[in-house]
């Protein structure tokens, strides 16, 4: 922004409300800045105490940060903020690596809020550099910033900027260094085959640290992703790797899978029941009653999944991962080749057994049957996702397509798996109420559970025609 930019050249009104503040803070990170490299962050704020910063990579565009704020001694970190950030350190030791004094102006006019920061770094308490921001903030949606933007932007304010303070102010060995990799259909298989791969443990590991916070389940959702996709991966590259170099990362990366995949499918399990037992207005303490067994099985697995996340050998098993996402065992006379020549013939293979299998269907499918198809149709959408970075908006809309698939198979398989425990449930029950309950719900499972035999039609109807499919 301009060197020249101050907050009070803004035309707020008369309403307006200022605030200004002035702190340092000290951030903490290994000496090749590892921290920084994954968007995370731990910092000791005076006055504030801790907070340990963890950026997840969610479904989309961007990151998500979370924020973890903690009592402790400014002269070493708490063992918290070691236990959170385990996965982006793996065993690499903290120390102090910056100083930097903030002054922050805030001024609010009805929904907004606009801070204006002027942050210098500090060697020996003298300010040897200098970072400017702006940002606008509201507790709800921002529906009244046009006209802030362009007083902004008329004050000398330039374009967003995703280069975070730190590396903004001590230089390129801080700035991130796992995102998403670009590529094009110029690309070539070792550098396909190397995106998919760092990607996938970039976004395992973001998520693990999620996991370890446990406030939010989407973490153990995403890392389950990220680790089924990594696996997918490997298969789908299975033709230009080594075999069994390919079939060892394979195996304990299914194992991994298992362990969240336990956490998960409890998870979705009781939110699942908890809804439709609001919705159909079943009594609260019979539901409570009900899921008891579910919400102790959910402890008991979310602890052995904390367990192997926490121990020595998953950091092992993280580092081997990030070095075969940097140096994938790839056949060398297929290394070279353009990307899109290679993959597309694979992933059309995975398409053909997709559409084999649906087509096999009668009018009736079992729910194995429908079971096997969703497995099918998230394999075969996990190998388009890999074309999209090279090939761009065709295998995109092929990809939403089999998500719309994949979803409403998983929907019936849910439902199935519900109404399997419920069944189950009703001859547990102890009392009339919680058997009643158990009933209730175990009809409205096997209703959709029936229902998804025939809804799956649709969206594969949309996907087995030629339209969508030019870019093959």
């Amino acid at each position: 922004m301009g060197i020249a930019f101050r907050l009070r050249q803004l035309r707020w009104g008369r309403t307006a409300t200022t605030r200004i503040e002035r702190f340092e803070t000290i951030h903490w990170d290994t000496p090749d800045f590892r921290l920084a490299a994954w968007d995370a962050g731990l910092r000791y704020r005076h006055g504030r105490g801790w907070r340990v910063t963890l950026a997840d990579w969610p479904e989309g565009p961007g990151f998500r940060r979370m924020f973890v704020d903690l009592e402790g001694s400014p002269a070493s970190p708490p063992a918290e903020a070691l236990r959170l950030l385990s996965p982006y350190l793996r065993g690499a030791e903290l120390r102090q690596v910056a100083r930097l004094r903030h002054l922050e102006t805030e001024r609010q006019v009805g929904e907004l809020w606009a801070i204006h920061q002027v942050v210098s770094l500090l060697v020996e308490r003298r300010a040897v550099a200098h970072a400017r921001r702006v940002s606008l903030r509201s507790h709800g949606p921002l529906t009244g910033t046009r006209q802030a933007l362009a007083a902004l932007r008329k004050a000398g304010v330039v374009d967003t900027t995703t280069l975070p303070l730190l590396a903004e102010l001590v230089g390129p060995e801080a700035a991130p260094g796992w995102r998403e990799t670009p590529l094009d259909r110029d690309s070539s298989v070792a550098q396909a085959v190397t995106a998919a791969l760092r990607d996938n443990a970039a976004r395992l590991i973001r998520n693990e640290a999620i996991v370890l916070e446990g406030s939010d389940p989407e973490g153990v959702h995403q890392a389950r992703v990220a680790c089924r996709r990594y696996r997918s991966a490997l298969q789908t590259f299975a033709p230009v790797l080594e075999p069994a170099w390919t079939a060892e990362l394979r195996a304990e990366l299914g194992t991994l899978g298992t362990d969240l995949g336990a956490v998960r499918d409890t998870e979705v399990l009781l939110m699942r029941l908890r809804a439709s037992a609001a919705a159909r207005g079943v009594e609260g303490e019979a539901t409570e009653r009900l899921l008891s067994r579910l919400v102790g099985e959910r402890v008991l697995v979310r602890d052995v999944l904390i367990s192997v996340v926490e121990s020595h050998e998953h950091g092992e098993l993280l580092e081997r991962l990030l070095a075969a996402a940097s140096h994938p065992a790839l056949l060398p006379e297929t290394a070279d080749q353009p990307a899109p020549a290679v993959l597309l013939p694979l992933m059309g293979a995975s398409w053909r057994k997709l559409a084999r299998r649906a087509r096999r269907l009668d009018a009736h499918p079992s729910d194995v049957d429908l079971h096997q198809l969703r497995i099918a149709a998230k394999k075969c959408r996990y190998a388009v996702l890999a074309l999209v970075p090279l090939l761009g908006d065709g295998p995109a809309r092929i990809g939403v397509r089999l998500g719309t698939l994949q979803d409403t198979l998983g929907d019936q398989h849910d439902a199935v798996v519900a109404g399997n425990w419920l069944q189950e449930a009703v001859g547990r029950a102890a009392d009339p109420e919680t058997a009643f309950a158990a009933g209730v719900l175990y009809a409205i499972e096997r209703e959709r559970a029936e229902a998804g035999r025939e809804t799956w039609r649709e969206p594969w109807a949309a996907l087995d025609r030629k339209k969508g499919w030019g870019w093959m």
